[in-house]
């Protein structure tokens, strides 16, 4: 009889579920680290060069990466069963990090621990999504904790005061990417995850490359921008896979808060290097919107963890 993939992964890693929880923290903290590291690259590199460009430029290069994948698997493995699915998806996200590029540029000035905090409310879109296009049942606790991550929204943004053109693009960009993990969910039912990367990158760079084409520079870069950007790229690829190998070994409810040690992360760049600090509602908002997504992903791992086994 055949063994499930979990059973031949839990025999695989029989160590107590602490330590591989120790281990995903890790793996969790490396990945907030090096997308630091990604939104800190192209900030600064947006002085020079527009975002679009630097957008396709991030999309090239996870390309670039997953190759050496495709010749070693064959083309099999970009066989998809649906493609208008995957289609949306690479779309969702291809626009989700065009708007977190100009959300961050130079030219906006969004500082990056106020863009981090702002991400952090896709867990609330994510719940409206599940509900309205998927058709999912959402009970009264998702639903109370999505409004109470909403206010966080508010009291963080501050809209009497006016919202800034780089806190609308920061709610854009996580709505975008509340779309594609969505849709990654769903689509991974029947499609393996290197596969969904492989098209992602293959469509947002086909997609992009139109405005990198429009936004390429009068000026050539130098060997040396080219290095800042291709380590951009490579900062964002990796991130990724850090967080998804993270996310694969510990539990979900344990391994989700870890993620927010980005905003300290950010906000230390900003400090040290843009001389930039998030005001106090900022703090608020963002302690506001942590505590409804903690209230979430808790909750979820508790539901499933009652859910019955079915027999092999």
């Amino acid at each position: 009889m055949a063994t499930s993939p979990n059973v031949s992964a839990a025999r695989k890693d029989n160590r107590p579920q602490r330590t591989r929880n120790l281990e995903g923290a890790l793996w969790m903290a490396a990945s907030g680290a090096v997308f630091t590291a990604f939104l800190t690259l192209s900030k600064l590199q947006s002085a020079h060069y527009d975002p679009g460009f630097l957008a396709f430029w991030r999309a090239a290069v996870a390309l670039a990466i997953t190759l050496p994948v495709i010749f070693h698997h064959g083309l099999g493995i970009m066989r998809v069963q649906q493609p208008i699915m995957v289609f949306v998806r690479s779309l969702f996200g291809t626009v989700g990090f065009i708007l977190s590029f100009y959300a961050v540029s130079d030219a906006v000035g969004l500082p990056l621990s106020e863009f981090n905090a702002i991400s952090f409310s896709r867990a609330m879109f994510i719940t409206v999504i599940a509900a309205f296009i998927l058709r999912e049942t959402v009970g009264w606790h998702r639903w109370g904790a999505t409004l109470a991550g909403f206010v966080g929204v508010l009291i963080m943004t501050q809209p009497q005061s006016g919202v800034s053109l780089g806190t609308l693009l920061a709610l854009g960009a996580a709505f975008c990417m509340a779309g594609a993990i969505t849709l990654v969910k769903v689509l991974s039912r029947l499609h393996r995850p290197m596969t969904l990367l492989i098209w992602a990158n293959l469509l947002s760079s086909i997609l992009l490359l139109p405005l990198a084409i429009w936004k390429w520079p009068a000026v050539a870069p130098s060997l040396q921008d080219w290095g800042m950007i291709g380590v951009m790229g490579l900062c964002g690829t990796l991130g990724q896979y850090l967080y998804i190998r993270g996310m694969s070994i510990g539990d979900a409810s344990f391994l989700s808060p870890i993620d927010y040690l980005r905003l300290p992360m950010a906000a230390l760049v900003d400090w040290l290097l843009f001389h930039l600090l998030p005001g106090p509602w900022t703090w608020v908002g963002t302690a506001i919107i942590i505590s409804a997504t903690f209230y979430i992903t808790y909750r979820e791992h508790r539901l499933n963890a009652r859910t019955p086994t079915p027999p092999l």
